[in-house]
């Protein structure tokens, strides 16, 4: 007999409603909750809680039968490792519908599907993830900076050109004699500019 074995249809044919049923149990598996309208709703968390049970009894055909639904093996060993141990206290309630409001375009209720039981390891995961890329950010800076200033005193090296030194020539011996000599020259007159100036003061001043 076929007493209450009707549910609703969505407006769709058998295998695209089966279809949307499995994704929206897999992203709520994978995502703890979903947001949709409250008649699917209903009926993916018919299709959740039936799954989530299978747990209760980890044996090769309650994983087969797990697989059937989601059709992947990481989601499986997902469900049979990190969600199932979270129900062990439970033998229904794995989900719940919480109320959000009504859509502006049509009218439809929107609802938050979401396990009662939530992880919250993943969220610690993905902070230690972003300190360690924080963290690991300065010191590739700094090296790229230090690596910068080693090529660039390699370029300033190789740029400035090494004379070798030579014997001065007799020219050079010359000119530096000349130089001295102008020198002491000069140290000698040095009191002339005083006595110039005195032919320039005015006849009071003196």
């Amino acid at each position: 007999m076929r007493h209450r074995k009707r549910r609703t249809k969505f407006n769709m044919r058998t295998s695209q409603r089966k279809a949307t049923l499995r994704n929206m149990v897999r992203s709520l598996l994978e995502h703890q909750k979903i947001e949709t309208i409250k008649a699917r709703a209903k009926e993916a968390r018919r299709l959740a809680e039936s799954v989530i049970t299978l747990t209760k009894y980890d044996t090769v055909a309650s994983r087969r039968k797990a697989f059937s639904v989601l059709g992947e093996r990481d989601l499986v060993m997902k469900l049979f490792k990190e969600i199932g141990p979270l129900f062990k206290s439970r033998t229904s309630g794995f989900t719940r519908i919480i109320p959000l409001g009504y859509r502006r375009g049509d009218g439809a209720d929107i609802v938050i599907l979401e396990l009662t039981e939530k992880t919250i390891v993943e969220k610690k995961e993905l902070k230690k993830k972003a300190k360690k890329a924080d963290e690991a950010k300065p010191e590739d800076e700094k090296t790229a900076k230090d690596d910068a200033k080693k090529e660039e005193t390699k370029t300033e090296d190789s740029n400035i050109k090494v004379t070798p030194k030579s014997k001065p020539t007799l020219a050079d011996e010359k000119r530096h004699e000349r130089a001295k000599s102008e020198d002491r020259k000069a140290a000698d007159h040095r009191g002339f500019m005083k006595n110039v100036r005195g032919l320039f003061r005015k006849r009071g001043d003196r």
